[in-house]
């Protein structure tokens, strides 16, 4: 039995199925393409989802692995997978900056009932923030 030349037959197989299964092309700008469709930075600094022969967005995401799932739902039109996404970009966005600004005011505040106030939400946005990231991963791993 040869392993080398197997396990160049499998890197070959799975280059092809790359190649494949995963046509999503990173451009030197940051801009991704996924069959027919792009996903772009804009000026307000979000992830605009757009056909490429069309000049206006399809719809917005906070983050770009979202865009690309919603992009690959909105393909094989699966509009109630592609609301999840938007859901879950949703959810784990505004948990994030909760997070960030429920620890700002705990490290600035001196009232001691509201330190531990702060800290109490920090501590729960931060896991929800942790909970959507979680599924928004195996989302993705699933769906690519």
């Amino acid at each position: 039995m040869n392993f080398k030349r197997h396990a160049q037959k499998l890197e070959t197989f799975l280059n092809d199925e790359f190649a494949k299964n995963l046509p999503v092309v990173q451009l030197p700008n940051g801009t991704v393409v996924y069959n027919h469709f792009k996903v772009k930075k804009n000026k307000a600094n979000v992830w605009a989802l757009q056909k490429t022969n069309l000049a206006s967005p399809i719809d917005v995401f906070n983050l770009k692995v979202c865009a690309l799932l919603a992009a690959k739902f909105y393909d094989v039109s699966r509009f109630d997978r592609y609301n999840e996404v938007k859901n879950l970009d949703t959810g784990y966005w505004n948990n994030s900056l909760d997070s960030v600004r429920f620890r700002q005011r705990y490290t600035e505040s001196k009232d001691i009932s509201k330190k531990e106030l702060y800290a109490s939400r920090w501590i729960v946005t931060n896991i929800r923030a942790e909970k959507y990231k979680e599924q928004i991963s195996v989302l993705f791993r699933n769906t690519f």
